[in-house]
């Protein structure tokens, strides 16, 4: 063989090596990548547990990536939703309100059927039977309920781009009856913060040590 050859060989070698190298370098990270996903995941789903031990985790078992990708679309935190859902109905996913609202983020099936066109046909509740357990429709079901209600909130957010005012409407219509929700909603939220294992796009604010007085 030439020395040209040699070379070429020796060329072609070390591309094929640094080539197979990066390709090894993108699976660990993609691998890497879905095992933070996971845990993210499954720390949700514990969250969920947690706040309300009775929870189907088979019925919430989608939530988690649902939870990640309608938040991301909505711009919020993810974390932000979670407090919304607890101060909402406590992870109760057949929860029902007072005017009717359903599921884990309380929605109206009047409210919820504005987003049919863009999310697909919803199933509604059935009349309430003299005996046995009413069927809720898709708005029992925790991952209809969060696509829903976050699209909800999207709109809210296109024509009010502050999350107090948007929170406020979410819960008591334009008019924000009720403001005390928002307060709600973020004290939930900052507790929510002190959970590392939940990566909030936020982090909690470092606590101040307690100031002393000096004596005289």
């Amino acid at each position: 063989m030439s020395q040209h050859s040699k070379a070429l060989a020796i060329l072609v070698l070390g591309f094929a090596i640094a080539v197979s190298g990066l390709v090894a370098v993108r699976q660990v990270i993609a691998v890497t990548g879905e095992a933070d996903t996971d845990r993210l995941h499954r720390a949700i789903l514990a969250y969920v547990a947690e706040k309300n031990p009775q929870a189907p985790i088979r019925a919430f078992q989608k939530f988690p990536e649902i939870l990640l990708l309608e938040a991301q679309r909505t711009n919020i935190d993810h974390c932000l939703a979670l407090a919304q859902a607890e101060v909402e109905s406590e992870f109760k996913h057949d929860a029902v309100g007072g005017a009717g609202e359903i599921g884990i983020f309380q929605v109206l099936p009047s409210t919820a059927a504005i987003f049919e066109p863009s999310l697909g046909k919803l199933r509604r509740p059935a009349p309430a039977p003299a005996k046995g357990q009413r069927d809720l429709g898709d708005l029992a079901d925790p991952n209809t309920a969060t696509r829903f209600a976050m699209a909800y909130l999207r709109d809210i957010l296109s024509r009010k781009p502050s999350i107090k005012d948007a929170l406020t409407e979410y819960n008591g219509g334009p008019a924000g009856r009720h403001p005390h929700y928002y307060r709600m909603v973020m004290g939930t939220y900052v507790e929510v913060l002190e959970r590392p294992e939940l990566r909030c796009r936020f982090q909690a604010a470092p606590k101040q040590p307690a100031v002393t007085a000096l004596s005289m």
